[in-house]
């Protein structure tokens, strides 16, 4: 998006507080009005429309457009879906589908799925991470007038988180009119700019007119401005709408300048932002909100690790917890162990192990494969133990995780006198060691006697010091 200087200060929806224009606050009490609106509405799905004209300084012609988006939140995860038409020959020119570019950005809670797409020509790509920064950059940056966030297109955070750490911050004494309405307004000196805010007591304390400046030495998106540079955003006509009891600013003139070293990253820009329906507290499981919309074979890059793959239906992008890797497998996985979880059920794995064989003692499992050698001496390092072990109540179970044959496993297992079961995978050896967690061979987990797991992926030597971390809690 060109229009990069617009976003709407708009709060999040809140309950109309109704309040005498005489009454006078304080500005903590003003920004706790202001804050506890904000967050009374956490779960949305709003439609809107912009139109934008952009005038870069070294271009004679403006870039006219216009933007449709849809905005879906549940208060942690994110979905954005906006179609843009740019270099318009008129800000209301008939648009179509066919003729946009269209860009769709999630945070599903663990991991970012950026995509973008021409819609008249096979043109689309993905980038995936696990930052969640990139998902807000977007919305917030490039796409102008994201509703009901009340964030400024570089803070990242709510206006009134800006303002509680301002340097000086002021109300002034007088009550201001901004159409029929006399509002408060607050004056503020941040790292991140100067600040004039007017807030509307009859329509929940929401910001119905705001001016924001940047300037040399002012922190602009994690670096200061040099000087003469500038970045200024102002808004103005602010319309409010009572959806459910809700005040909920839906339309907005934004006006905004951006002033750099180099000419061509210079520009002034003007939008007119509108809110079209917004839903409050959907069924987002029902709606499938969350859920990302991507063409088979479109190319994937993992901005993490640098790696491609390609988008495959019934496949999906799981953060692994344990090292923060990005991991691409069918719908139907899921890592089932880890740390606070109870051990499952050793489903799809062959094993001579009853109940009463567990019960009210700790487990020791470790997973490996018998033609590597570390998966080896782990094994032979583990029976010269387990006698020792099982007095301290630890139980070790050991389990093949890559298929072998039948009776070179037992033949193994007599020739070494392992003293504990050894079982073997039987099911899809894959998707058990994804169930299980496993990162590595030999890869070690011990639970406490109730079978919640404690620690996983440590080494061996570590043993000792884990199990008595165990007793101790």
């Amino acid at each position: 998006m060109k229009a990069t200087h617009i976003l709407l200060l708009i709060a999040a929806c809140c309950i109309s507080i109704p309040s005498l224009a005489a009454e006078r606050l304080s500005v903590l009490e003003l920004l706790d009005k202001y804050t506890a609106n904000r967050s009374k509405l956490t779960s949305y799905i709003a439609k809107a429309e912009q139109t934008y004209s952009v005038q870069w300084l070294h271009i004679d012609k403006p870039n006219l457009g216009r933007l449709v988006s849809e905005f879906r939140t549940d208060g942690r995860k994110m979905y954005a879906l906006h179609y843009n038409w740019d270099n318009l020959p008129t800000i209301n020119a008939e648009t179509s589908i066919e003729d946009s570019r269209c860009w769709a950005d999630l945070w599903n809670g663990k991991c970012s799925i950026l995509y973008n797409k021409r819609m008249s020509a096979e043109d689309s790509s993905v980038v995936i991470s696990t930052e969640e920064r990139l998902v807000k950059h977007n919305m917030i940056v490039w796409y102008d007038g994201m509703p009901l966030l009340g964030i400024r297109h570089s803070d990242y955070e709510p206006i009134d988180s800006v303002l509680r750490r301002a340097d000086s911050i002021s109300i002034r004494p007088e009550l201001e009119q901004v159409g029929s309405v006399a509002c408060y307004v607050v004056d503020a000196n941040a790292t991140s700019g100067t600040y004039t805010v007017w807030f509307d007591p009859q329509h929940g304390y929401q910001i119905t007119r705001a001016d924001i400046r940047v300037g040399p030495g002012d922190v602009f998106r994690a670096r200061s401005l040099e000087n003469n540079e500038s970045d200024t955003l102002s808004i103005r006509s602010v319309g409010f709408e009572n959806v459910e009891g809700t005040w909920v600013p839906m339309e907005a003139d934004i006006c905004g300048t951006s002033i750099r070293q180099r000419q061509n990253s210079s520009c002034t820009s003007t939008a007119h932002h509108k809110i079209t329906k917004i839903t409050c507290n959907p069924d987002h499981e029902a709606l499938g909100s969350f859920v990302p919309v991507v063409e088979n074979g479109t190319e994937v890059y993992d901005r993490d690790s640098g790696t491609r793959y390609t988008w495959q239906a019934g496949k999906k992008f799981v953060v692994d917890e344990w090292d923060g890797r990005i991991r691409y497998v069918p719908e139907d996985w899921s890592i089932r162990v880890g740390v606070g979880r109870e051990l499952p059920a050793f489903e799809g794995i062959e094993l001579d192990l009853s109940a009463e064989d567990i019960r009210d003692k700790a487990i020791l499992l470790c997973l490996l494969d018998m033609n590597q050698r570390p998966s080896r001496n782990c094994l032979l390092q583990l029976s010269t133990r387990a006698k020792e072990l099982m007095v301290k109540d630890v139980v070790v179970i050991a389990v093949q995780a890559s298929k072998i044959d039948d009776s070179v496993l037992n033949e193994w297992v007599e020739k070494n006198n392992i003293p504990f079961p050894v079982g073997m995978v039987k099911g899809d050896e894959e998707k058990t060691r994804f169930t299980w967690g496993v990162r590595s061979l030999p890869w070690l987990i011990l639970t406490d006697k109730k079978h919640i797991v404690r620690v996983e992926g440590f080494s061996i030597n570590e043993l000792d010091e884990k199990i008595t971390t165990l007793k101790e809690k």
